[in-house]
């Protein structure tokens, strides 16, 4: 993983933030963070990843001078000579902010395997080896195969993949194209296409979703060849337990009639606001009707300088008392999500 490009220059980055995020260790500091961050969209790219694996790289980057530390070696920061090289050609992925909404590594083996199945059905081949994957997956193409397949699946759904790489880059059409297994095709690896492209193997990764994400995006369109296929990978990216305190809220419920309803603690059912309240667009949340005008102007009042640099404990002991660390949280998502950087 390319550390360098996920830090800044201005702004202090912890590594076990990014670590979580990717490691999709969804609590609401990482969510909150990663938030600040703008690095959502890593949200369980590296599940596998141990902890303590960015510790190496950033160190690594502390020695070459491209990096400094803050407070602590956890916080990191870029130096000019670091912004420079960040800055070089790297590449962003255009659909990274829709990434939550689906289950991105599902849909990719799916579509993998469903291109491999289709590539050697249109060549009449009765025997070869399938890709390694999981039973869910082979039981969901399974499933849209047997429904799907006819003369015109092939070429359907070659038009398909092709009209959704053509709204990308040309190299990453290329490396999506190159990851595809079919007849007579094995699929090139993240590691070949690096060393084809003389690009890291993060950046082809990226390159990969970028595509895979793009293709499921087109498949929502009902006369797509995918589209039931991927249908049940699109999700919200807020929990089953935070969507149904929300929906609680609608209803004009408090957070203790909430809390006693449900059997759970009122700090968790705080912890969900704050989990969808990052998660969903700022109009999809009942701001207005938890941060009241009160509460709004009690915080505008007492914060100054930039959201990063506000603390509750340096707020007056009286407003802490009146009001819970939950709502200068949420005050905080509330002015990000806004564009309001600074009080």
């Amino acid at each position: 993983m390319d550390l360098l490009v996920l830090l800044d220059s201005q702004q202090f980055r912890r590594l076990r933030v990014i670590e979580n995020l990717l490691r999709e260790r969804k609590t609401v500091s990482t969510l909150y963070w990663g938030q600040r961050y703008r690095l959502l969209y890593l949200l369980g790219l590296a599940k596998k990843m141990s902890r303590g694996a960015l510790d190496l790289p950033a160190q690594a980057l502390l020695q070459q001078g491209l990096i400094v530390t803050g407070e602590t070696p956890d916080q990191v920061r870029l130096t000019p000579k670091g912004e420079q090289q960040a800055t070089q050609a790297y590449y962003q992925p255009q659909t990274r902010d829709t990434w939550t909404r689906l289950d991105l590594m599902a849909a990719r083996q799916r579509i993998l395997l469903a291109v491999q199945v289709t590539s050697q059905y249109a060549h009449e081949t009765k025997r070869y080896y399938p890709l390694a994957t999981d039973l869910a997956t082979r039981q969901a193409v399974r499933r849209w195969f047997h429904q799907a397949k006819g003369q015109s699946l092939p070429g359907h759904l070659f038009v398909s993949l092709k009209t959704a790489l053509e709204q990308l880059p040309e190299m990453v059409a290329e490396v999506v194209t190159a990851l595809f297994t079919g007849y007579q095709q094995p699929g090139q690896t993240v590691d070949q296409l690096a060393r084809k492209y003389q690009r890291t193997p993060w950046e082809i990764y990226l390159m990969q979703l970028d595509g895979l994400m793009q293709i499921a995006q087109d498949a929502q369109d009902q006369n797509h060849p995918l589209r039931s296929l991927l249908q049940s990978t699109w999700q919200s990216p807020v929990s089953r337990s935070a969507q149904q305190t929300l929906a609680a809220v609608g209803r004009g419920r408090s957070l203790e009639q909430i809390a006693t309803a449900r059997r759970i603690k009122p700090s968790t059912a705080r912890e969900h606001l704050l989990e969808a309240a990052i998660l969903m667009p700022v109009t999809a949340f009942p701001y207005d009707w938890i941060l009241t005008p009160e509460i709004q102007h009690a915080f505008a009042t007492a914060l100054a300088g930039p959201i990063d640099s506000w603390q509750y404990s340096a707020l007056p002991q009286a407003l802490q008392e009146r009001y819970a660390f939950f709502y200068f949280r949420l005050y905080a998502i509330w002015c990000d999500k806004r564009g309001v950087e600074r009080a």
